[in-house]
């Protein structure tokens, strides 16, 4: 589990702001907020930081509005205006049996990020447009062959758009993913998806963007 995290997540730690310039990269940003990348590119989306664009595709943002986000959500005592974003994770989960026991011990759980779970592989694809998670989780429990088409059109979405951090949970030990990315925004995990394992990468996920 901590190789996952440490795909899906950047480490928290502290910068020194006296050497930092006035424009910073993704991963950069994410280490001052203590954020994932996902959760930063999603801020610059919702124009919640200000950001711009190299001819290379690589997002540059203002410190400044950086400084002025940490002001906002972060100081105690402190009138916010915005409220604090909070980590979005989509679940999908084919088996109808194990998707209302993951929902029940879901909500049982009561982690603060935004969970949604979804029933098939088809509905996370159609609706990852619009639900914009920042981690994918998906349980493959289909024949080796709809397992690979299934990784590939995942790997497709990702190079498509924004990418997003994604962890297929699976009993086939040979897969392998076929992104040029790196580190890969897609990660492969032994299954099955039980609870135990959810609560561990939930727990992981919590731990990692808290500052």
């Amino acid at each position: 589990m901590n190789a996952v995290h440490a795909q899906a997540w950047n480490s928290c730690s502290n910068m020194m702001i006296d050497k930092t310039p006035q424009f910073l990269s993704t991963a950069v940003a994410a280490n001052m907020l203590g954020l994932s990348t996902t959760l930063v590119q999603s801020l610059v989306d919702k124009n919640e930081l200000q950001g711009w664009k190299t001819r290379g595709g690589h997002r540059r943002i203002s410190l400044q509005s950086i400084h002025d986000y940490q002001a906002n959500v972060r100081m105690p005592g402190r009138p916010s205006t915005r409220q604090r974003v909070l980590p979005k994770v989509m679940v999908a989960v084919e088996s109808r049996d194990a998707l209302e026991r993951l929902q029940e011990q879901g909500e049982a759980w009561r982690f603060p990020v935004s969970l949604h779970f979804v029933d098939s592989v088809t509905e996370a694809l159609l609706t990852l447009g619009s639900e914009s998670p920042d981690m994918l989780v998906v349980e493959l429990s289909m024949p080796r062959a709809q397992q690979e088409k299934t990784l590939q059109a995942l790997e497709n979405f990702n190079a498509r758009s924004r990418p997003i951090a994604m962890v297929l949970v699976t009993q086939e030990r040979d897969l392998q993913v076929a992104s040029s990315q790196s580190p890969s925004p897609i990660q492969l995990a032994p299954g099955p998806l039980s609870d135990v394992w959810l609560h561990a990468y939930l727990t992981g996920v919590v731990t990692t963007c808290r500052t």
